[in-house]
């Protein structure tokens, strides 16, 4: 029972102390040797912590002192006979690679040697651990991005100090090779490629006008060419291709120009070249969208009337009814188009680490703000879409909103534009379109009824009025049925009965003039039949029986 009793307590004792032993790791990386082939380190070399290694690299290279960077490199791969040569050259590339392409985060390199950020928030997943390994960037390599990387390393009865991974220094000659001084480059005077201002050279300062009016004048060029070209065009589909490629063909020769000037010709350093990569992107997504935003509307004209003049002519309800599905149709793809293109550039781009943009982290917070402050907005787009799905309103209506007879011209992402009969346009926010009521004159049928009210005598012969009436109604082009037109009594005051005239029309366009005309020649007939009868037919009031 003894036994079994020890070798119980063996076995916890194991289980507790494998975890232990685990979590009392070393923060570094154990290695052999440490650039065995350089000269003792001098005094300015600091590599205690990630913040200090890095500073002094950085100063080294700048100061020209490029045995005190290259111990900042593990050398490991390099014979230990050629370290001293090879050394100082490799530190210099990469100085100079990291100067054109990289932003270094300083706030990642902590001035303590493990580098544990005592102030990140238990979220993070580096919190309160020491590091032993710490990205620096990531650069374009020849087939897929690789890493710039600073570790810790502990030589064999030696401090823990940081330096350049020995996978970096490896991948210094390749990436040099694509991203170093070009052949255009060498060849300029030395005076042209000291630094001048912030960082930058002074073949920088003069380059980057020139490729930028370069870049200018090729896409005058390209609209110039694009226009000519559709003139001469015999019409159709390569008219309408022409014209769609005008403007998105500026965009892109802009952005071609820019990308072969800066990938063949010359290397801009790391601030402009931080810029310059994701606008590069962003230009060929755009030329990309509006291309295709152009064409989606080309095609859209050639099958789908959007013409106020044919859309409003009555008959045409599923013309109207399409010409609104596209429209909105053309809404979700431009959206839709608009996500896709922010996403390839968040990605292809490397906002996040070129541009130091923690957006992964802050995405939550990122959404949040834009929902706030574009919430009417997003308010207004999906309103539109409503209407696009219950047919409230379609491109081509003839409505009433708040007093004014319009047309229904263009529905967009946030507003509704009416055209009023007078020809102004109306501008109406989708959302309040959808909210408030109108009166549709074509959503289910065109024919109206009109009406016309006129006070009468007391004396006045109704059955001569009647006949009056049915005669002008009769005579009438614009009376649709004048079988069905009636004359109502609706109502009586002080000066006589109130007759409400009805006259059925085709369609709201022909209704209101044929109402004003009917009006006016009743008015005429009425008044002659005054003239004319023995008993007054028109009441008559004095400005003292309407003032009362």
């Amino acid at each position: 029972m003894m036994r079994r009793f020890i070798l119980m307590l063996a076995a916890l004792a194991a289980i507790a102390w494998a975890p232990a032993r685990g979590l009392a790791q070393d923060p570094w990386f154990e290695i052999d040797s440490l650039n065995p082939g350089l000269p003792p380190p001098a005094e300015t070399v600091n590599r205690r912590t990630a913040y200090s290694a890095m500073e002094t690299f950085i100063d080294s290279v700048e100061a020209g002192r490029s045995m005190d960077a290259a111990h900042v490199l593990n050398l490991a791969d390099v014979p230990e006979e050629r370290q001293a040569t090879v050394g100082p050259e490799l530190a210099n590339r990469l100085g100079r690679l990291m100067d054109r392409n990289v932003l270094i985060p300083w706030r990642r390199l902590l001035d303590r040697p493990d580098n544990l950020d005592a102030r990140a928030s238990g979220d993070s997943a580096t919190a309160g651990s020491a590091r032993q390994s710490i990205l620096i960037s990531y650069v374009d390599g020849p087939r897929r991005e690789v890493e710039i990387r600073l570790n810790r390393v502990k030589p064999p009865n030696g401090d823990p100090v940081w330096v350049f991974s020995r996978e970096t220094v490896n991948r210094i000659d390749t990436l040099y090779a694509i991203h170093g001084p070009t052949r255009l480059e060498r060849m300029l005077p030395e005076h042209l490629r000291r630094e001048a201002i912030w960082g930058l050279a002074w073949w920088e300062l003069i380059a980057l006008p020139l490729l930028l009016a370069l870049a200018a004048l090729a896409g005058w060029s390209s609209y110039r060419m694009f226009e000519w070209r559709s003139r001469k065009a015999d019409g159709g589909w390569q008219t309408a291709a022409l014209h769609a490629l005008r403007w998105p063909s500026v965009i892109a020769v802009v952005t071609s120009v820019v990308w072969i000037a800066t990938g063949s010709l010359v290397v801009f350093s790391g601030p402009i070249s931080a810029v310059m990569n994701p606008l590069i992107v962003i230009g060929y997504v755009l030329a990309f969208m509006l291309f295709a935003l152009q064409m989606i509307d080309t095609a859209m004209r050639r099958f789908v009337t959007f013409d106020m003049g044919e859309l409003s002519e009555h008959g045409r309800d599923d013309s109207r009814t399409l010409a609104t599905a596209m429209s909105a149709a053309r809404r979700v793809l431009v959206i839709l188009a608009t996500v896709v293109s922010v996403g390839i550039v968040l990605s292809a781009a490397q906002l996040s680490s070129r541009l130091g943009l923690s957006l992964l982290a802050s995405a939550g917070a990122l959404t949040l703000i834009l929902g706030f402050a574009a919430r009417r907005v997003l308010g207004n787009i999906l309103a539109s879409m409503q209407i696009m799905l219950n047919r409230s309103a379609r491109i081509g209506d003839q409505i009433n909103f708040e007093g004014q007879w319009c047309t229904v011209e263009r529905i967009h992402f946030t507003f509704v534009q009416l055209k009023v009969w007078n020809g102004d346009r109306l501008v109406v926010p989708v959302e309040r379109f959808v909210s408030d009521s109108f009166l549709s004159y074509t959503l289910a049928q065109t024919s109206q009824v009109r009406t016309i009210r006129i006070t009468l005598a007391h004396s006045a012969d109704l059955d001569a009025v009647r006949e009056a009436f049915n005669a002008i109604v009769r005579d009438h082009d614009g009376v649709s049925d004048p079988d069905n037109a009636q004359m109502k009594m609706v109502d009586q005051d002080a000066f006589g009965p109130v007759a409400r005239f009805q006259i059925p029309v085709e369609n709201p366009d022909v209704g209101w003039a044929a109402e004003c005309e009917v009006r006016e020649a009743l008015l005429s007939k009425l008044q002659q039949m005054d003239r004319d009868a023995d008993h007054p037919i028109l009441p008559r009031a004095t400005f003292d029986d309407v003032t009362g």
